[in-house]
Formats: C-alpha cells, sequence, structure tokens
C-alpha cells in the first residue's frame, strides 16, 4: 500500500530508546530502519506525525501495532493538551485527545485536529520473538470522510531467535 491523502497526511516513525547512562543523562533515540533487530523488552517509541490542510472537526487516527508490540500504558484516557519545545522558539503542540487501547491497535479520537504540523507519540515494548509487519495506520475526519490519509506501512521489525 502506498501512502495517500486527501487534504491530510500521516507517517508514522519508530525509535528504539536507549536508557541514559546515569541519572543526569537523557536516554537516547535512535531511528529504527528496515531490518533493524530488536530484543525482547526493548522499548520502543512510535511517533506519529499528522499534517492536516486546515482544522479539522471529529478526526480519528487508527494505528494497529505490529504483534511484537505492547503499549507500556494500556489504560485508555484522556491523552495530550501539551506543548513541547522542539528546538529554539520552536514547538510541537500534541491535541487534546482520547486515546483508546484496544488488543491490536490504538485509536485516538480528536475533536479538532489542528490546521497544519501534530505529533503524538506512544511508548511500547517487545514482547515477543519472530519476524512481524507493521499494519497501515489511518487518519480519517468522520465529519467529512473523505479528508482521510493512510502511511505506507509494511515496515518489518526482526527480533531475535
Amino acid at each position: 500500500i502506498k501512502a495517500v491523502g486527501n487534504g491530510m497526511k500521516i507517517a508514522v516513525e519508530y525509535y528504539k530508546e536507549i536508557p541514559a547512562k546515569d541519572r543526569f543523562s537523557e536516554p537516547q533515540r535512535l531511528p529504527l530502519n528496515q531490518g533493524d533487530s530488536l530484543a525482547v523488552g526493548d522499548k520502543v517509541i512510535a511517533v506519529y506525525s499528522l499534517w492536516s490542510e486546515e482544522n479539522r472537526s471529529f478526526v480519528r487516527l487508527s494505528v494497529p501495532r505490529a504483534a511484537l508490540f505492547r503499549p507500556a500504558d494500556q489504560l485508555s484516557g484522556w491523552s495530550g493538551g501539551w506543548i513541547r519545545p522542539m528546538s529554539y522558539s520552536s514547538f510541537t503542540i500534541s491535541p487534546y485527545c482520547y486515546r483508546e487501547v484496544k488488543a491490536d491497535r490504538t485509536l485516538y479520537w480528536m475533536d479538532v485536529c489542528p490546521e497544519e504540523n501534530t505529533t503524538l507519540e506512544e511508548r511500547l515494548f517487545v514482547t515477543q520473538k519472530g519476524v512481524f509487519a507493521s499494519p497501515v495506520t489511518e487518519l480519517e475526519c468522520l465529519y467529512a470522510p473523505h479528508y482521510r490519509a493512510n502511511d505506507d506501512g509494511g515496515r518489518r521489525f526482526y527480533t531475535k531467535l
């Protein structure tokens, strides 16, 4: 499946979190590329980058998980609503949304998906050994369903056997 969108875009990136060397330093994030190997117990951060041509009401982000991942926070509830600095005088805004955790996916329900760029993050743990493919992530405006997008999916994850 190719990444497509009509007035919206979605991109998913995965990072492996390397623990901090001491309590005074931050953990590192290493980008996961196609074919990188993971181990059971590794912490992975999924970053969902949304782009919308204009403000959209009643938006759902559906993020199916590859079978090797389990969310660190398995409780559904309100999420987001914070502003995080990215660099000098540049910020990313995480929209206030309801996060619904299901056995195979996480759903994000947003009353308003802001115009331009938005970023959401989810922390995951690797729980199984084997070879796994990631499903396609979908973004849809439920009020006007012709505004939608999906990523290309199909990333493969390998865990040490």
